[in-house]
């Protein structure tokens, strides 16, 4: 959609983010001559914000381990009190399979060690030795030493801590089942306007705000208000038709992406982005029109005026996506045919073109309800329904159709007034 399509994030597989995680921990791990290990700890400690990391090392960095427990407590690793394990009949004792902290010697063996992560909480901002009473941390040079399943869990405790715990960036899993992608703002201040509909390359559009799906032209107050209130059946009628609709957009798109997988020669890379695209604008629309049903349950409940136009736009907005549909399933049609690169060339501009002007579109949709429908300058009067609006300044009934009153002429334009125009005309919309 306009607005979306310069978008101020990016979407980063898992290994894209433990680059920049690793960059992050060897360039303090450079600067201020502590080993990866220390790094590590230290940014999980101070939830990896690289400033603040770097203000306290330079200010007094041995404080700053023996707070976060990278300072030394060895004393004489030949008494036998330091080893604590509770197993020891297990294998791993019997075969001196007791590992400590750098920074500690309180021993115990991997079982021990496996039972110690497999405890802990997810939030922990420092992993510490075993004892309870030691506070020596645990990082990933004792990791090490313990067992391949040991090493994956750390290694995905870091991850989460890096994304979940970080005061550095703007950073986010996506909520999809079973999708690795990770979303990162490049800005705070663009979460404001942007976060509303992030678009992962799964296919899935959600809210950076409350993490559910993406709920635009509503807010994450209405949307919980929705999930929690009993409304009429109308209205969870054109709901649950509306989201069978969104279904099916999704549907389309996963048996696209299947047939491609199948046949991944039948389309070059380049045309199948362009086709990606348009399919995923059509789940993006159909859940615009989704979520304006809960719009025009909250916002125009008391405003007929304001219902019967946002009803008029809503049928508007269903035909320009059936035509969109139409004109996306024949041209990509033709691209699996074309038989010379003039048919290609033309597919590329005509879909291209179709699918920004749908987005623009849907842009002034959202934008129109957002504002308020503030276009509509009428009052409202509980015993008027139909398709008409009033004029508040004569109070005289003009058609859906009228952009302006025809009786005083106070231009009522709305800002989809060019697009209304041209799909009314195009469409020959029946109220």
């Amino acid at each position: 959609m306009e607005g979306d399509q310069q978008r101020p994030y990016s979407v980063l597989t898992r290994n894209e983010v433990k680059e920049k995680m690793n960059k992050q921990i060897d360039d303090i791990s450079g600067v201020f001559y502590v080993s990866k290990n220390d790094a590590t700890v230290l940014f999980m400690y101070l939830r990896w914000d690289t400033l603040r990391v770097s203000e306290r090392l330079g200010e007094d960095k041995d404080k700053l381990l023996s707070e976060s427990g990278l300072s030394s407590l060895v004393t004489d690793l030949s008494d036998s009190s330091w080893v604590i394990c509770n197993n020891k009949t297990s294998d791993d004792h019997v075969n001196d399979g007791l590992i400590s902290t750098p920074c500690c010697s309180h021993k115990f063996c991997t079982t021990c060690w496996r039972e110690y992560l497999d405890s802990l909480e997810k939030n922990q901002t420092v992993i510490s030795c075993p004892d309870q009473s030691c506070r020596a941390s645990v990082g990933p040079d004792t990791i090490e030493k313990l067992t391949g399943k040991d090493k994956d869990f750390y290694e995905s405790y870091i991850f989460r801590s890096y994304i979940e715990e970080n005061k550095g960036l703007m950073i986010k899993q996506c909520p999809a089942p079973d999708c690795n992608y990770v979303i990162e703002f490049h800005q705070a201040n663009d979460v404001e306007e942007y976060g509303l509909n992030v678009v992962c390359l799964c296919g899935h559009t959600f809210c950076w705000r409350c993490g559910f799906e993406s709920h635009r032209p509503v807010t994450c107050n209405n949307v919980s208000d929705w999930l929690s209130t009993e409304v009429e059946v109308s209205v969870v009628d054109r709901w649950e038709e509306r989201k069978a609709a969104m279904e099916g957009a999704q549907d389309d798109l996963q048996d696209f992406e299947d047939y491609i997988i199948k046949n991944p020669d039948s389309l070059k890379e380049q045309d199948v982005r362009i086709v990606r695209e348009g399919l995923m604008l059509l789940i993006q629309c159909r859940q615009v029109l989704k979520w304006s049903c809960v719009y025009e349950y909250f916002h125009t409940e008391h405003e007929t005026s304001k219902k019967e136009y946002l009803q008029f736009l809503q049928d508007i907005a269903t035909t320009t996506l059936q035509s969109y549909l139409k004109t996306l399933l024949e041209e990509t049609e033709t691209a699996f045919y074309a038989a010379d690169a003039l048919v290609l060339c033309k597919f590329r501009h005509n879909l291209t073109t179709v699918t920004s002007n749908v987005g623009n579109f849907f842009y002034h949709f959202i934008k129109t309800l957002q504002d308020g429908l503030v276009d509509v300058k009428v009052k409202s009067y509980d015993n008027v329904a139909g398709p008409y609006w009033l004029c508040d300044r004569c109070t005289y009934g003009n058609s859906w159709l009228d952009m302006k009153c025809k009786m005083c002429c106070e231009a009522t334009t709305s800002k989809l007034d060019d697009l209304s125009r041209k799909w009314v005309s195009k469409q020959s919309y029946k109220h």
